[in-house]
């Protein structure tokens, strides 16, 4: 009887572990948990900031060519590279630890952003006039000032937005100039400037 317990104890274990693999549609490990940035896609937008019930926001691309400061924002997204750095587990020691094993990891970025310049035609680095806001993986977005995010030595997230604390001092068509430095495993630097647009000092509904 025992005997019967036992083999019958093994084989839903070892059934339990086969699907928890095949639900991911691969073989159990190695899992891409890692990426490395190779670039990004940047665009304008118009951005919705909501404080409550807690921090969010919205956006869509921006299609006019006058915004309000509030609503204005550059978005960079990484294009990432993904690669594992997990090594295959061995399975004959116990089916549970196994069988969790097999749902794959969010992959994260170990690379560092080393420094955010802004310019806008030959104006210094405008950087000190801009908060950022970010998104990591299973992390709400968060907003803060740019200089102490770079003085964090952040990682790479997976959304970056720049948005203005204050309307430009001119009423012309402004274009950015964003250039982008990481301690990088293929890329180190990137650059590009946005097209003109007026931005105003009130928000644009």
């Amino acid at each position: 009887m025992k005997t019967l317990i036992a083999s019958i104890s093994l084989l839903f274990l070892s059934t339990v572990f086969t699907i928890s693999c095949n639900i991911t549609g691969r073989e159990c490990g190695p899992f891409d948990d890692s990426f490395k940035t190779i670039g990004f896609v940047t665009d304008l937008k118009t951005i919705t900031i909501s404080e409550s019930p807690g921090f969010s926001i919205q956006y869509s691309t921006l299609e006019t060519d006058t915004i309000g400061f509030d609503s204005f924002a550059i978005s960079m997204h990484p294009v990432a590279d993904y690669y594992s750095l997990n090594s295959e587990r061995n399975h004959a020691v116990s089916f549970i630890p196994a069988a969790v094993a097999c749902s794959p990891p969010i992959a994260v970025s170990e690379e560092v952003i080393k420094d955010i310049q802004i310019f806008v035609g030959s104006e210094d680095n405008i950087a000190a006039q801009f908060d950022i806001i970010v998104r990591y993986s299973r992390y709400p977005y968060q907003r803060m000032d740019l200089i102490e995010f770079l003085n964090s030595e952040p990682m790479v997230p997976d959304e970056l937005y720049l948005v203005l604390k204050s309307a430009p001092d001119t009423s012309e068509p402004v274009q950015f100039t964003v250039r982008y430095s990481q301690n990088g495993f293929d890329m180190d630097a990137f650059e590009f400037t946005t097209r003109a647009v007026v931005i105003t000092g009130f928000v644009t509904l």
